[in-house]
This record gives structure tokens, C-alpha cells and sequence, in this order.
């Protein structure tokens, strides 16, 4: 696992090429630098990263795979500077975006329109946002400059319109994604910068930093993807470089290596036995992938979707429907991709051009309403929607 800073600005032209070895170990053993993504997409990166033996497979579509009519998925919003990482509805009409540049935006209309509840600017970075309702909601990120890093979160209890200072949970990494299973049980995962990584658990609500422990999720080291499994039953899933599970709500973690050969990324099960994880990679190749699991983690698949760009979160509606979103914002590519059996094939709903990191759902009646946020290559946030029956 390698996590090395530079500015992202550099780096634009770099990961058009392949990236070199880095140790003489690596050349030796025809190691290649697989590349994950930039973090944060602003200011000082991380590599994401791994080295893997050259004769991982490469590209080749799923047999099986299908064409059908895409579900029409419509851009609902455009959001000038805002390198969106995270969404969430309290309702069908109350949703909120978290952001780089310490943004928190808010929509009262479904996602029609939105606007800005916070902005920090830089060094603030959020990458969370969880809503409970139409007044309480949370935001987790982290605070990053030459003299001072913080990983926090910020809670707001009066809808967007105030909030808390910050809540400091940690100087050592990055916190990405916070998610609750009920009002009191929540998890912060943490991006451990060249160390073992952390997860930050409470079990009484985590109004304050004291509410919060930090539990070694992965002794191994490395990095997880932004997006992790977390059901009402308390356990928790996590991957990147390996894959960890919880059953006590962040308590305690079990790791082993990734489900796909290079690394994974997002996570994601809709009950205890249908779960899914995604991944990519932007040198170098640009490639994502996707492999489905039917008996809670214990088997998986190889890989049902190989894709043209980084898969970066999954949603499904239930163990058959479902869509795969990803994308690279360095080389303008990215969509979302749908299923309708389960993961075992797949095919494109839309190419947005953008590179998506974040869905949310609500049900409507006899219907579900889907939204799926990103950035493109101007760093301008961009918001998709669709319908679909409730089946």
C-alpha cells in the first residue's frame, strides 16, 4: 500500500501515462503502481494506491452482458465549485451534499435546486453527510493545512441553518463518510495516511468528540473506498486494500485481502446475504469492476461488470435492482451503469462525463426516487435523477 502527496494540479497530464515502480523490489518482480484515485481532488493529493503483479487481468467484458432500453435519467442540477463526495435525504424533497471547500449544500424540492447552508473554503474538506431527518444532520471531513490536520465531524439540528464548531476525532487521518444505523449507533471511517487504518464508532448518538472511540479496523494498513456497508443490525463491511467486516456495530473488525485481485472500492449490501463491491483504477488503466456475493461475503463472484471507469458507489433498491456509478475526472470519463438480476450483468443507464461518487434513495408511493451526485472536469457538481417502480 503507498499513500504519496503531491498537488493534484501536477498530476493531470501525469496519470495520462503509466505511473513507474517505485522500489527496485517491485521492477525485480514486474510489479506495476495500480492507482485508485486522488485524495482530496483539490490542494495536496494522496495517491490511493497499490502495487500488484503485472499479470493481473486486464479489460474484458462479462460474458452474458445485455443491452436494454436505459432508465431515463435526467441531470437535475449543476453546482459551480463544488467537488461533491456525498448525498443524503431525509425526505423525498430534504437532501443535502457535502463537499471539498467545506460546502454543505441543501435542497428543499426534491434536488430541483439547491443551496449553500456552508462554506468554510479551504483547508476544510467534507467527504460525509448523513440526515436523519428534515432538521438533524451530520458532516464529517477533515481540516488540512502545513500546520495544523484534523479529522471532524459538525452536526446541525435547526436543518442547515446552524452549526457546531468542530468535533475533533483524530490528527492522524482523514475522515471520510460517517453513517448511522439508528439515532444512537454510527461509524466514521477513517484514511490512515501511510499507517493502520481506524474506524470511529459510537453507540450513544456521538454528539460530542468524548461519544466517539477509535477502533483498529485494518491492522494491515491501507486505505478503504469512500463508500461502506452499514445495516440496521450493526454490521459493518469496509474495503480498498483489504476487506474488513464488523458485526458489533465498529466495535471490533475481521480483515482479509480485497474480493478482486488489484483492490476494491466501494461496498455495499442491502441485507446480510446480497452485498456487492466495486473498484477501479486511473493508471495504469482506466478500468472499474464490480463482483457480487449472495451468502454475506463468505463467496464471491469474479468480476460480472469490467467496465470503462473507476466504480465508486453502489445502490441497490433490493437483492435484484441496482445500479454502479463511477467515473475519472482526469481523463472526463464516467456514468452509472444498472441490473436488474443482482449483479450478474449489467448495462449503461446513462454517461454523464463526470466522475460519480454518491447515490441516495427515497420511496414515493409506488415508486422510488434516485439520485446519484459528482464532479466533472471544471470541478462543477453535478446532480442525476431518476424514477423507477417499486418493485
Amino acid at each position: 500500500m503507498i499513500l504519496s502527496r503531491f498537488s493534484s494540479l501536477l498530476l493531470l497530464s501525469a496519470l495520462t501515462v503509466t505511473l513507474p515502480v517505485v522500489n527496485s523490489v517491485a521492477e525485480k518482480n514486474r510489479d506495476v503502481f495500480h492507482v485508485s484515485a486522488l485524495s482530496p481532488v483539490q490542494g495536496h493529493s494522496q495517491f490511493l494506491s497499490v502495487e500488484r503483479p503485472s499479470s493481473l487481468p486486464g479489460r474484458s467484458l462479462p460474458s452474458g452482458a445485455v443491452e436494454r432500453k436505459a432508465n431515463p435519467w435526467k441531470l437535475q442540477a449543476s453546482l459551480s465549485g463544488a467537488v461533491i463526495h456525498d448525498l443524503s435525504f431525509a425526505t423525498a424533497k430534504i437532501g443535502y451534499a457535502a463537499a471539498e471547500a467545506g460546502q454543505v449544500w441543501k435542497t428543499t424540492d426534491g434536488g430541483s435546486h439547491w443551496t449553500e447552508v456552508l462554506n468554510l473554503n479551504y483547508p476544510y474538506y467534507f467527504y460525509g453527510v448523513h440526515a436523519f431527518n428534515a432538521n438533524d444532520v451530520v458532516i464529517s471531513g477533515f481540516y488540512d493545512s502545513s500546520s495544523l490536520f484534523e479529522g471532524l465531524i459538525r452536526w446541525s439540528h435547526h436543518g442547515g441553518k446552524t452549526w457546531t464548531n468542530d468535533i475533533v476525532l483524530g490528527t492522524t487521518g482523514s475522515v471520510q463518510r460517517v453513517r448511522f444505523a439508528n439515532h444512537d449507533d454510527g461509524i466514521v471511517m477513517n484514511l490512515v495516511y501511510g499507517s493502520s487504518n481506524y474506524a470511529y464508532y459510537t453507540t450513544d448518538g456521538g454528539a460530542t468528540a468524548a461519544d466517539w472511540t477509535a477502533e483498529l479496523s485494518n491492522p494491515d494498513g491501507g486505505w478503504f473506498g469512500l463508500e461502506f456497508s452499514f445495516l440496521s443490525n450493526l454490521h459493518a463491511r469496509a474495503s480498498g486494500i483489504n476487506y474488513c467486516t464488523s458485526s458489533n456495530g465498529g466495535a471490533s473488525w475481521s480483515c482479509g485481502p480485497s474480493i478482486d485481485s488489484v483492490f476494491d472500492g466501494p461496498v455495499f449490501f442491502v441485507n446480510d446475504k446480497a452485498g456487492w463491491v466495486g473498484g477501479g483504477e486511473i493508471s495504469p488503466n482506466v478500468e472499474g469492476w464490480v463482483h457480487r456475493s449472495t451468502d454475506g461475503g463468505k463467496t464471491w463472484s469474479g468480476r460480472t461488470l469490467d467496465d470503462p471507469w473507476p466504480i465508486r458507489e453502489i445502490l441497490f433498491l433490493s437483492p435484484q435492482i441496482g445500479w454502479a456509478a463511477g467515473g475519472n475526472i482526469y481523463s472526463n470519463v464516467g456514468g452509472i451503469y444498472f441490473s436488474r438480476n443482482g449483479g450478474k450483468t449489467w448495462s449503461v443507464d446513462v454517461n454523464t462525463g463526470a466522475e460519480m461518487d454518491a447515490c441516495d434513495s427515497k420511496r414515493v408511493g409506488t415508486k422510488f426516487q434516485v439520485w446519484c451526485a459528482g464532479y466533472n472536469g471544471s470541478l462543477t457538481g453535478v446532480i442525476y435523477t431518476v424514477t423507477v417502480p417499486a418493485k
